[in-house]
């Protein structure tokens, strides 16, 4: 387990981490997420030692020390101009006591003969993405950190991707990866944290999230005051522009007050909110609330 304690970063007097406690279980996937600017990658740069904290510490850093423990995919993939697929996975391969076999780096890049003979900066976006991917596999890491990992990628090699995550969580590699793709997060974390303005505003399981949280909207059009006011007395409803919204995780109560007062069911609508909605709305009930150690 990777434990993050206290821990605070700024730059010019801008606070970019904020008292950060965090925990990073062996043998699970966590979902780093948040807007730009939310500190992601200041607590990656933390983790992986390319800068140090002004406050708290990490315990159990022997994973990121060692790096034969650790992998890391960057949000940005950069190769030398005249090597060749097949070279960059032997120069990869002599960096470690126990890499992976050629055979393994081609099930994950899925490259034929062609292409592994390709210099490997002549590829498409998606391949270099996976290639890069695979590189970072060759050691055969315990604590993989993947920034943005399937950016470039079509939906194809995005699933291939995410079928071999599957398998490194069932040979108990911890992952922790930021994306924007919630479907993703919702498909593969374990564990989900939220940064907002450099503080973890949640953390938890994203099935625990959306039974906990408000995970349905209802529109509705103007409607008169006497409603309105009712509404007001038992729901979380919203004025909007040209409407009113209501967050429930318990549509029926909503409905049955609407019946009461005749109003035409036609014009309302309802959706469910996605992980991604539930969350960041959940920073505005947060604000200022820091996750204890």
């Amino acid at each position: 387990m990777i434990k993050l304690e206290n821990l605070s970063k700024s730059f010019n007097n801008n606070k970019v981490l904020n008292d950060i406690c965090l925990e990073l279980k062996d043998n699970t996937c966590t979902a780093l997420i948040g807007k730009n600017g939310a500190g992601k990658t200041t607590l990656i740069d933390i983790l992986i030692g390319n800068i140090q904290g002004d406050e708290g510490h990490i315990v159990d850093e022997s994973k990121m020390i060692d790096t034969n423990h650790m992998g890391v995919l960057y949000q940005k993939t950069n190769f030398p101009k005249f090597f060749k697929v097949k070279e960059l996975f032997h120069l990869h391969q002599s960096f470690y006591k126990n890499p992976i076999t050629l055979s393994q780096f081609i099930n994950i890049t899925q490259f034929n003969d062609k292409q592994m003979n390709q210099m490997a900066s002549q590829l498409s976006g998606g391949q270099k993405r996976i290639l890069d991917f695979a590189l970072t596999l060759v050691g055969q890491p315990e604590f993989l950190i993947l920034d943005e990992p399937t950016s470039g990628m079509d939906i194809e090699t995005r699933e291939h991707f995410w079928s071999i995550i599957e398998k490194l969580k069932q040979a108990h590699v911890t992952i922790l990866y930021t994306s924007h793709y919630i479907e993703e997060v919702e498909r593969m974390a374990d564990q989900v944290v939220l940064l907002d303005q450099g503080q973890i505003q949640l953390d938890d399981s994203p099935e625990h999230i959306k039974n906990t949280q408000n995970n349905s909207i209802i529109v509705l059009p103007v409607i008169d005051d006497g409603l309105l006011s009712d509404l007001k007395n038992e729901f979380n409803i919203k004025k909007l522009k040209n409407h009113y919204e209501i967050k429930t995780n318990q549509v029926e109560p909503v409905i049955q007050k609407l019946i009461e007062y005749k109003f035409d069911l036609n014009k309302i609508e309802i959706h469910k909110m996605s992980l991604l909605e539930i969350m960041f709305s959940g920073i505005e009930n947060q604000k200022g609330v820091m996750t204890e150690c």
